[in-house]
């Protein structure tokens, strides 16, 4: 009798959809030059535009415009862009105090131990047992020298969303920078940089039956942000490095084929893992809040 396997970790990495696979392909046998400017070759300028395409694509998914959007090898590299970008454009000029939760991924976890090591003060928000943060806590830690917030729109772990909307427009009140890692809630709840105060959202293919090694930022225009990689004047001179074009036409794929439809389904399966696991197996407890958590996560 042949085993069904079951695969239960996509909130590390999800199945990549063959339909991604089949936008990528061209990308790789055809036109597989580099983006070149106007002024290059024929294939240079083809991969330019599709690069243009897919840009103005993915951040029309955020709401926002294509020169805000710069693509990264990745969720880790995004919020590593984020974090330490933002310290190395204000942490002489305005202060080095950068609050967190304390329970963010790694990327913002570790790019904050960096920068404490180089004179940063970290102020890590407490949870509650939902996996919330307190919004009065963030207001009364925020002071003068603080120059960037950054917290998860939902945690990849519990499943919990933060109401960024709140916690966004607590630092647009203060003047602080605002970072939030989107990672797991892309496409699957609703974010709209044109009406949610945030300043830089990371985001990535993984999470949605897109490629690994592909992921984006999101910068707000007018947003202090240095560029910490050397090399080439890629991404508005902001990531330096030739582009994954074939990752950037299956990540823009993989974001077309989520649906509302499908996001109903996984909350529906999610749910009823939730119940009956409660119902029926005993001393199990639920992590993260009840309804307010990420459609595809059960905890």
């Amino acid at each position: 009798m042949q085993e069904r396997f079951v695969y239960l970790d996509n909130a590390a990495a999800t199945r990549m959809d063959e339909r991604v696979l089949e936008a990528m392909t061209p990308y790789f046998f055809d036109t597989f030059s580099v983006a070149t400017s106007e002024f290059g070759y024929s294939l240079g300028i083809e991969a330019r535009e599709s690069l243009t395409e897919v840009r103005e694509k993915l951040a029309g998914a955020l709401g926002a415009k294509g020169e805000e959007f710069i693509f990264t090898s990745g969720s880790t590299e995004s919020s590593n862009v984020a974090v330490k970008g933002v310290a190395l454009a204000l942490g002489e000029k305005k202060g080095k105090h950068i609050i967190i939760s304390s329970i963010e991924d790694f990327p913002v976890l570790y790019s904050a131990q960096a920068l404490e090591r180089e004179g940063f003060r970290v102020t890590r928000l407490e949870m509650d047992g939902d996996g919330f943060i307190n919004p009065d806590q963030l207001k009364s830690e925020i002071g003068d020298d603080t120059i960037l917030v950054s917290i998860q729109h939902a945690n990849q772990e519990i499943g919990t969303i933060q109401d960024i909307e709140s916690i966004g427009q607590i630092c647009r009140d203060k003047g602080v920078l605002f970072h939030t890692d989107a990672t797991h809630s892309f496409c699957r709840v609703g974010l709209d940089v044109s009406k949610v105060p945030v300043d830089l959202v990371t985001v990535a293919a993984h999470t949605i039956h897109g490629p690994k090694g592909i992921g984006g930022l999101y910068i707000r225009q007018g947003t202090p942000l240095s560029k910490w990689m050397d090399g080439g004047f890629q991404e508005f001179n902001l990531r330096a490095g030739l582009e994954n074009i074939p990752g950037a036409v299956g990540f823009t794929k993989a974001v077309e084929l989520v649906t509302p439809e499908e996001t109903d389904r996984l909350q529906q399966i999610r749910d009823r893992i939730i119940n009956r696991a409660l119902a029926g197996i005993p001393n199990t407890t639920l992590n993260g809040h009840r309804t307010q958590r990420l459609p595809q996560n059960a905890n």
